[in-house]
């Protein structure tokens, strides 16, 4: 049986939680968003783009072969940014958006689909690996070779987001496969976690035995570096 933990926090500098999660386990589904917009427009957009994915995700019959479930999470995703931008046009909410991370996982076999610059890490006995990519202006610089990694961890744009759920633009979802090794985990988090802790500390901290004290240790870290963010963590033991 799956298990999981979850653990979402405000920090210590924001005084209102933008981040949105949810878990289904009927679905075997996992996901996280981090919403953007002020004036509780990030919280409203983090939190309908997770309802909407799920909602997508229920009326459909649940389909046989793990290839058809991307199918399924990227149509999803697509109703998530039609939800999301109509509540922007309604509100008249200019920028409006959301990350969205989501996993299918079915036995050792996970399906992802992927907007913004949350992320999903695989945490596994050979080390831990990244396995969305960030939809960032710093990461497409630094695959055209214009930065470094480490440029691009201190660069003051380095939050400028290429991809969003409540884009007006065209919606190209990062759809991948991934296998989950036994006595592996995923974390999906967002950037309140991995801005302020290096991969190698998220790791660590991670392999926790207690799934619950591991979530509890990664976002009190986080706290103690300074909680400029809102951090959510999850956690997903197949």
């Amino acid at each position: 049986m799956t298990k999981y933990a979850l653990l979402s926090d405000v920090g210590i500098e924001r005084t209102n939680n933008e981040d949105s999660a949810a878990v289904d386990l009927e679905l075997g589904l996992f996901i996280v968003a981090d919403g953007m917009g002020g004036h509780a427009a990030g919280e409203v957009a983090s939190r309908i783009a997770v309802d909407s994915t799920i909602s997508t995700l229920r009326s459909r019959p649940r389909p046989r072969r793990l290839r058809d479930e991307g199918e399924g999470l990227l149509q999803a995703l697509h109703d998530a940014n039609a939800a999301v931008v109509r509540e922007a046009e309604e509100r008249g909410t200019l920028g409006m958006g959301t990350t969205l991370s989501a996993v299918f996982v079915r036995r050792r076999n996970a399906v992802i689909a992927h907007v913004g610059d949350s992320r999903i890490y695989s945490i596994t006995k050979q080390g831990i690996a990244q396995l969305t990519v960030d939809h960032t202006l710093v990461q497409a610089m630094v695959e055209q070779g214009v930065l470094t990694s480490e440029q691009a961890q201190a660069h003051p744009d380095k939050h400028v987001l290429t991809q969003a759920i409540g884009t007006l633009g065209r919606l190209e979802p990062q759809v991948l496969q991934a296998k989950v090794p036994a006595r592996g985990r995923l974390l999906l988090c967002t950037d309140g976690l991995h801005d302020s802790l290096s991969t190698a500390e998220i790791d660590e901290l991670a392999r926790h035995d207690d799934l619950d004290e591991a979530a509890r240790a990664l976002v009190e870290r986080a706290n103690a570096l300074g909680g400029h963010d809102n951090v959510t963590v999850l956690l997903v033991e197949p």
